[in-house]
């Protein structure tokens, strides 16, 4: 899926929002300027609502409204994810949360969904053809042909960025 203005739609896993919110690399290069212009950052209200508990978002709240600047808000896709239950007697090792149901449902229709969590990355390669294309941050990276460096990554207003 090509959001409208033909930048590919990537994803956003939890743990990769963190990862940028704490102000690890490579997770911070994904909101670069250089990576913005080339895809469009999405997220749901579970990776919304799990941001909730971060400590970062308890020291600085303002921090979610500067996210939601960043990323679109994905709808939830029921249909997707009741499809992904009638496997659930066979994901019931892998995966380790029903909300990972409910992200990888909004995360269906996208070109990537961009995570460090293997047990999803094995779990959405069981159960969908080739979308999206999970990868690492690091992957996505590469794969944009980003020329990004760490000493030009705006780093998080929330983490000092260390020399």
């Amino acid at each position: 899926m090509q959001h409208s203005n033909g930048r590919p739609l990537v994803f956003l896993d939890t743990n990769v929002v963190a990862a940028y919110l704490r102000g690890e690399s490579p997770s911070s290069e994904l909101f670069s300027d250089e990576i913005l212009e080339k895809v469009h950052l999405a997220i749901n209200s579970i990776v919304l609502q799990e941001l909730f508990f971060l400590a970062e978002t308890h020291q600085h709240p303002e921090i979610i409204n500067e996210i939601q600047q960043e990323v679109s808000l994905l709808p939830l896709n029921f249909e997707k994810a009741e499809e992904y239950l009638k496997y659930a007697a066979n994901l019931r090792n892998r995966i380790g949360h029903s909300n990972d149901v409910l992200i990888l449902s909004s995360a269906a229709e996208c070109d990537y969904l961009v995570t460090y969590d293997q047990a999803l990355r094995k779990t959405l390669s069981s159960l969908s053809s080739n979308k999206p294309q999970v990868v690492t941050p690091e992957q996505l990276l590469s794969q944009l042909g980003s020329k990004v460096r760490n000493s030009s990554i705006p780093p998080s207003p929330y983490h000092p960025q260390t020399l």
